[in-house]
């Protein structure tokens, strides 16, 4: 709860503000056209419509910047890519469609409510009202991966990380707000959910009213705060500052992880990869050299290892170490109190953790590999000599995004 408290109050900001440029029925935005492919807050500071994603399109709102511009909400994360040709139209109905450029209509809101009129706020709150002016939808109770000043991440609700800081669909991890109070962080693809959490609040039974939010508690318009589940599954507070031709710069006042800690982020390295913050010779060969961050891959087999003319034979094989590197253990991995010398000699093991005497004879592929200062764990690779022979490979250290 003390944290949740340093994160409402002391690190949030307000844009007094609430005024609004109505949106009216019949509004059309389009990506291939000399109109304008999106609709501006009323000072500015926010957009709403097509933004460019490699050489293609997506629907969400930005905050305007220079030298680029910020995503804070996406439509359709799960089939984000719009080709050129596209509109988006505010029907006479009063639903938000996409039409595509192959003819398919879309709704790019869920369950598509019947609106009188649209508005984006200078909050970056996108919304819409029926003909009472009563509020319909709004951006603000179905957030992506950012929160803004007085929006809430309620209970049995998440935050989801993106691909990249270019593809806004949804990524590897999820940032949940447990019914119990409890924030935790964890892979996506975690079985069962929340099995692998990195980090977590863990101020569970606080109760059915727990919220992370921004609260509205200044008057400052000359700066912004936003909170963004970022792409490598770290959740950081960024400052940005306001002129009169967008947000100029910004930089981050708070992050869950930092250093080092941040290899507590299980899969962001993919698998048989492991992080670190220096640059290292690694074991396996890249999946997609062009991609490090999927991980890699044995580039030979196991087949026939197993047989008497190879088994433990010394002239098949050469050994080789990771010192301060460890891995994800399973049920299907082995344990055994050995030497370390006789840690790898298993014909069915290419890998194997060495710590305190105890040997884990790891199961391909390797998960949520890290190397800090901190792990007394060794890493045991046995490489093959020949045809099939491991080459070296280097990787970078994780990149964060800013």
């Amino acid at each position: 709860m003390f944290f949740l408290l340093l994160l409402v109050h002391l690190f949030s900001a307000s844009r007094a503000q609430s005024s609004s440029s109505n949106i009216t029925i019949g509004s059309t935005l389009y990506t291939n056209s000399s109109a304008p492919s999106f609709w501006p807050s009323p000072f500015g500071h926010f957009a709403f419509g097509f933004y460019p994603s490699g050489n293609r399109f997506t629907v969400g709102t930005w905050l305007v910047g220079t030298p680029t511009n910020t995503i804070i909400w996406s439509a359709l994360r799960k089939v984000p890519e719009i080709s050129s040709g596209a509109t988006l139209n505010f029907s006479m109905d009063g639903k938000l469609l996409l039409h595509r450029a192959i003819g398919e209509v879309q709704a790019i809101i869920e369950n598509n409510p019947k609106a009188s009129y649209a508005s984006l706020l200078d909050s970056g709150k996108f919304a819409l009202y029926d003909s009472n002016s009563e509020l319909v939808w709004n951006s603000f109770d179905h957030p992506t991966d950012t929160l803004l000043v007085g929006q809430k991440l309620v209970q049995d609700s998440s935050l989801y990380s993106s691909v990249s800081a270019t593809d806004q669909s949804i990524g590897k991890f999820k940032l949940s707000m447990q019914t119990d109070g409890n924030l935790n962080a964890f892979p996506v693809e975690s079985i069962p959910e929340g099995k692998y959490v990195y980090w977590s609040t863990d101020i569970r039974g606080a109760g059915g009213n727990v919220s992370l939010n921004l609260a509205q508690d200044g008057l400052n318009v000359s700066t912004l705060f936003r909170a963004t589940f970022d792409v490598d599954g770290v959740l950081r507070l960024y400052q940005h500052q306001i002129g009169t031709n967008g947000s100029l710069n910004s930089k981050p006042s708070w992050e869950m992880l930092v250093d080092e800690d941040r290899f507590l982020v299980k899969g962001a390295c993919g698998l048989n990869s492991y992080c670190t913050l220096n640059r290292a010779d690694i074991t396996f060969d890249f999946v997609d050299g062009k991609q490090p961050q999927k991980g890699c891959l044995l580039n030979f087999t196991m087949e026939n290892d197993c047989s008497e003319s190879k088994k433990n034979n010394e002239e098949y094989y050469i050994y080789s170490s990771l010192e301060h590197t460890s891995w994800e253990r399973t049920e299907f991995d082995g344990k055994e109190s050995v030497s370390e010398a006789a840690c790898l000699k298993d014909c069915n093991r290419a890998v194997a953790e060495f710590r305190n005497q105890l040997c884990f004879k790891h199961k391909l592929p390797l998960r949520y590999g890290r190397k800090t200062s901190k792990t007394v764990s060794k890493t045991l690779i046995k490489n093959r000599i020949g045809g099939g022979n491991l080459q070296k490979r280097e990787m970078s250290s994780v990149k964060t995004v800013r």
